[in-house]
């Protein structure tokens, strides 16, 4: 294996379909395999956006936003924890869904946002806040984030 072959995991998805845009045998293929592309990168975005507003919704300050979003809790093996990463994931990103897998990745910051003793009941207002926008603004053609294996 050459080292350009080597990516990280969470990427794994990406790169796959760039080997499928450059190998594409049809011009029809390279298209469907760059709308794939495209929506993947799209979907997490708005995973990565919504974190960002959860956290900030969350705290009182960006000082305090940017520790929660830089730290490493230990608090991840809570009840707490596993209450609000649950709730995220009916309310918000189903990561059962491929194309909302790359969610599993931000789950730490609710670790952070319980070791800041933040209120689970605050870290579910703010979730049911931001997650109504990925049902609006999610990629056409896809399935709702919240709806698939629940």
């Amino acid at each position: 294996m050459e080292p350009k072959d080597c990516v990280a995991s969470h990427d794994v998805p990406v790169a796959i379909l760039q080997k499928k845009i450059l190998s594409a045998r049809s011009p029809e293929d390279k298209a469907r395999f760059e709308k794939e592309l495209d929506e993947l990168i799209q979907a997490r975005e708005i995973v990565r956006d919504a974190m960002n507003q959860i956290v900030e919704k969350c705290t009182d300050s960006p000082e305090e936003a940017q520790q929660v979003m830089k730290g490493k809790s230990s608090a991840h093996s809570s009840k707490t924890y596993k209450e609000v990463v649950e709730y995220f994931r009916k309310k918000g990103f189903n990561w059962h869904d491929p194309k909302y897998q790359t969610a599993l990745q931000h789950l730490y910051v609710f670790a952070n946002l319980i070791e800041k003793k933040v209120p689970v009941e605050r870290i579910k207002a703010a979730i049911d806040e931001v997650n109504i926008n990925p049902k609006k603004e999610r990629v056409e053609g896809t399935a709702s984030p919240n709806t698939e294996n629940e």
